[in-house]
């Protein structure tokens, strides 16, 4: 039933002159497929016959939107159920978080399918125990391509990249999750060689890079600063109309960044009318690593401007251009006013970049000060930060000032 076509087929429903149990459960179904589910419990009240995908539906509608006791109402009132039925009420306790649950449903079973042992195994796998995990993977008796790709990307969240890859390694058949799964572990582990690998490996044994890794190729290019392959990579999504996306041109825009190429980050942010806060953090973010200090607040302005609402990360990045281009009055009224105007907390990152500005403008005494007013954190980086700067400035003279004021700091 297409979408928004549920009101029409509601009304040819209703002037059926005879209504068989397929077109009451067709119509059950598109209700709950819109999210009409009290309308469908009242249609489904009204059923003269209910057969077992009637019941399936209802029970999968209410999982859908958490009402759990209504699900289990429809379960134990049905006379017969089959494995649907029982894989509907398993992946619906997966899907509500509550996989122990989940499990003991599964183990009195009469019946298990490929379906139901993988919704058990992703349960652990999205909450993170993979121990339960791995051992219901080693007892499956068919170990689909989902439930592969679920013990990758599970290994993977917990740090373990070499089962991961076991786990690839092993799969007879695999799909583009399977390769974009694998590639995601490498790029979010930092194994950002070994995913450029793979991403070559897949496009030679004649897979097709989806959205995901792409993304996650992407991203590792910004972490190589490896410019000509993230140009390729930015030539396939605009191949594929990826790069129409606002979450795109934000991992775009910070891929060239990274790459030093400002000109093209640019170019990606002046396409988009309809900017997100981490576009313009990286514009800002990117002018100021490049020293762009009137650039870095020329956008901030423009920014505010629109109303778009500052976050921890813009004041990060502005703080920091005013810092690399020696504005310390400007870095200053930005800093006090971060609370006031702009209801965004100054956390240690903040002090930590106040401290380097004035650092690196020679105004020791100031910085140590500030250093003393964080509550708000650790201050190590804080020190750290001043420390750098009076090495860089050669300031020996205020070494044993220096040391007693760090110490009470």
């Amino acid at each position: 039933m297409q979408e928004g076509m549920i009101s029409e087929a509601e009304s040819l429903f209703w002037e059926m002159p005879e209504k068989n149990v397929v077109s009451w459960t067709v119509m059950l179904g598109g209700m709950i497929q819109e999210g009409w589910i009290d309308d469908a419990r009242r249609l489904y009240d009204m059923m003269p016959e209910k057969d077992v995908v009637a019941r399936t539906n209802m029970i999968g509608g209410y999982f859908q939107i958490g009402r759990l006791a209504e699900a289990r109402e429809i379960l134990y009132e049905m006379p017969h159920r089959n494995v649907v039925s029982w894989t509907t009420m398993v992946s619906g306790y997966v899907h509500n978080q509550q996989v122990d649950i989940a499990r003991k449903l599964f183990e009195v079973m009469p019946e298990k399918n490929e379906v139901s042992w993988t919704a058990i195994l992703i349960g652990y796998t999205q909450c993170g125990r993979i121990i339960e995990a791995s051992d219901l993977f080693q007892a499956m008796p068919i170990k689909s391509v989902i439930a592969c790709n679920a013990m990758i990307l599970g290994h993977g969240e917990n740090g373990e990249v070499a089962k991961a890859r076991e786990v690839f390694d092993n799969m007879r058949d695999r799909d583009e999750r399977t390769w974009s799964a694998m590639i995601k572990v490498y790029e979010r582990k930092g194994f950002e060689l070994e995913a450029l690998d793979l991403f070559a490996l897949m496009q030679r044994e004649g897979t097709r890079p989806n959205f995901p890794s792409l993304i996650s190729v992407l991203s590792v290019c910004g972490s190589l600063a490896n410019h000509d392959h993230g140009r390729q990579i930015h030539a396939q999504l605009v191949r594929n109309q990826f790069d129409l996306d606002v979450y795109v041109a934000s991992v775009l825009m910070t891929m060239y960044v990274k790459c030093g190429n400002l000109v093209k980050a640019k170019q990606v942010f002046d396409r988009f009318s309809a900017k997100d806060i981490v576009m313009w953090n990286s514009m800002i973010t990117g002018n100021a690593q490049h020293g762009l200090g009137d650039e870095a607040l020329q956008v901030f302005e423009e920014m505010c401007s629109l109303r778009i609402a500052a976050n921890e990360i813009t004041f990060v990045g502005i703080l920091s251009a005013c810092s690399y281009s020696g504005k310390v009055e400007k870095g200053l009224e930005i800093f006090e006013t971060m609370k006031s105007k702009y209801q965004v907390e100054p956390g240690t990152a903040h002090y930590a970049c106040m401290v380097d500005l004035l650092g690196r403008a020679g105004q020791v005494k100031e910085a140590i000060d500030l250093i003393k007013k964080n509550a708000s954190g650790s201050r190590c980086n804080c020190l750290g930060c001043l420390i750098r700067c009076m090495q860089t400035a050669h300031a020996n003279g205020l070494g044993g000032s220096f040391s007693k004021e760090t110490y009470r700091a």
